[in-house]
């Protein structure tokens, strides 16, 4: 029991120090965003904040001002907002339509979704595109999981394909759809 405190108290210290490690280059960039320019490319730049290189707000007041930060940044929610809506959606259709059909055709299909993980994308249509790769992978792992009878019970019960996805099946993959929202977020982002 003493050797596991000792090894759980080691790996805790190892474990600070190296998130201590993640954590110091984005220290390093919020100091310098308060630094003149001049002192962020000399060698002061891993200086700590002085009186003569101390430049307040003026860098965020002049990205919000002069550089057009706050329409860059309205302009990638919405690329992102809408990107992520419409992988959501189409892509746990895919998944469902994919997992369900099991045929060659929809094994390509399936495949040439995994495939495309590997390749980088640019605007709204094209992370869907490139976006879907892991969403139909991640989406169509889980529906290998939902019993066929709930499928086929709403069916008897007189529900329709697209019926019983969006009645059925969608509420089950609720936990996928936030898994899928916030690395798709982080993608694309």
């Amino acid at each position: 029991m003493k050797r596991d405190k000792v090894i759980n108290r080691a790996l805790s210290i190892f474990f600070t120090i190296l998130s201590l490690a993640w954590i110091y280059p984005v220290f390093m960039i919020a100091l310098n965003s308060f630094k003149k320019a001049t002192a962020i490319s000399t060698t002061t730049a891993f200086d700590l904040l002085t009186p003569e290189t101390f430049n307040g707000l003026a860098n965020y007041m002049h990205a919000l001002n002069e550089q057009g930060f706050a329409s860059a940044f309205m302009y990638s929610l919405i690329i992102t907002v809408t990107s992520v809506l419409l992988i959501l959606v189409c892509c746990s259709m895919c998944a469902w339509y994919v997992v369900r059909v099991n045929n060659k055709i929809s094994n390509f299909f399936y495949y040439l979704f995994v495939f495309s993980m590997v390749v980088p994308f640019q605007i709204c249509f094209i992370y869907l595109g490139f976006g879907a790769g892991l969403a139909v992978f991640m989406f169509a792992g889980f529906v290998k999981n939902i019993p066929l009878e709930i499928e086929e019970a709403a069916m008897i019960d007189g529900c329709n394909p697209v019926q019983v996805f969006f009645k059925i099946v969608l509420p089950i993959m609720k936990p996928t759809y936030l898994s899928v929202g916030i690395l798709e977020t982080m993608w694309v982002w």
